[in-house]
């Protein structure tokens, strides 16, 4: 498929319209801080801390949440491990930004259908995570609704209709209809190389960088998708195109061998027994001292700031990350480098809830932080860490 003069321009459009959404947020943020009552602002401000407010399974909706506060390496680790508070700041980030945005984006609200579901699938937060998904895929996929910079666009759809069929899974064992719709709609926007040619590519690793990534989100969702949905023809289809892609495009760092690992965790045929020992002893093998990951051992991206890539400190998104892809892929809950990573996930948690890691495109709002929490969280659950059922 040829990409014509107007395609580029319409993805320079959207790089453009991404950043100058990211350059107003603070400013939307600051209106929306000014204009809100004064018992929700406590709310919020309690959330930024890190403390949870006493109700926030009922205080969990968009209105009733506020920007969380400035992503920063120098914010204090909290003075003791709380699973509740990074639920909580997952929750209060994710609805802000569908409450802001009206977008999904796959750092912040996305990646949280996933962990959310997989936490306490029948929770409020949960529940308007996945309605606001479904309205948002049905404006753009059902309705036909013109895509406007990165509302609507091919890598929001296609990361939306994965990470909701994941939800679906895990909330309710069944595939929602708008879920079924717009996994039909993303076959016919695939190529016949496999992958999604219109994804958005701005160098914000691991996501917004390449194709691999798209592909085996996709892959992951599919083959775990229910009612057989695997076996329907255009599925059947699409994922002959997944496989040619991955097998004429191996992974080039170690990131893409982690998501191809994942993805193998559900989907069959893409990744061989032996790669997955390799990867997984690969995996391993980067486990720094302290029991956590660097990201630049995931991947070696260039800043667009001219700064230098921290490759030492181990970091929230990394350790997350690869913890929660080893324990799906089978490595023991019980085993030392696991036991390790979650020691690391307990001490090195924020005051706020959350867990940091540099962006590893430039200094600001460093949002992969979120991602991390959310893998962190989802590792953590694996590991057996469990909210009380009073705080579900």
């Amino acid at each position: 498929m040829s990409t014509s003069n107007s395609d580029r321009d319409n993805r320079e459009a959207r790089i453009q319209t991404h950043r100058s959404t990211m350059s107003v947020a603070l400013s939307r943020c600051n209106a929306l801080v000014a204009r809100t009552c004064f018992p929700v602002f406590m709310i919020g401000v309690a959330l930024s801390l890190g403390v949870a407010p006493a109700d926030a399974e009922e205080a969990a909706s968009p209105k009733d949440t506020v920007p969380p506060a400035q992503i920063s390496a120098d914010e204090p680790l909290a003075d003791e491990f709380s699973f509740r508070r990074a639920v909580d700041y997952l929750d209060n980030a994710a609805l802000d930004w569908q409450h802001r945005m009206r977008c999904v984006t796959c750092h912040t609200n996305g990646l949280f259908l996933a962990c959310r579901a997989e936490v306490a699938p029948n929770s409020r937060p949960n529940q308007l995570a996945r309605e606001f998904t479904r309205e948002y895929l049905k404006r753009y996929v059902i309705d036909k609704e013109p895509a406007r910079g990165a509302r609507g666009a091919i890598e929001g759809i296609v990361s939306a209709t994965a990470l909701l069929a994941i939800s679906d899974v895990k909330t309710t064992g069944k595939l929602d209809a708008i879920t079924r719709q717009s996994l039909d709609y993303i076959w016919t926007q695939q190529n016949e190389q496999g992958c999604w040619e219109e994804w958005l590519k701005c160098n914000w690793p691991p996501f917004e960088v390449d194709d691999h990534f798209g592909v085996t989100l996709v892959a992951l969702a599919v083959g775990a998708a229910p009612d057989e949905y695997a076996q329907t023809p255009a599925a059947q289809e699409g994922l002959r195109k997944l496989r040619k892609y991955l097998q004429n495009h191996p992974p080039e760092n170690l990131h893409q061998r982690a998501m191809l690992l994942l993805a193998s965790t559900t989907c069959e045929d893409v990744l061989e027994p032996d790669k997955q020992r390799e990867t997984i002893a690969e995996l391993l093998s980067r486990q720094q001292g302290d029991g956590g990951w660097n990201l630049f051992a995931l991947g070696d991206w260039q800043r667009s700031d001219g700064q230098e890539q921290d490759r030492t400190s181990s970091d929230g998104y990394a350790t997350g990350f690869v913890t929660y892809v080893l324990l799906r892929a089978g490595v023991a809950a019980s085993d030392p480098p696991i036991q390790e990573a979650v020691s690391w996930l307990k001490t090195n948690q924020r005051a706020s809830g959350r867990w940091y890691a540099r962006s590893p495109r430039r200094d600001g709002k460093h949002y992969i932080s979120h991602a991390g929490t959310a893998y962190a969280v989802m590792a953590l659950a694996a590991s057996g860490e469990r909210l009380q059922p009073s705080d579900r």
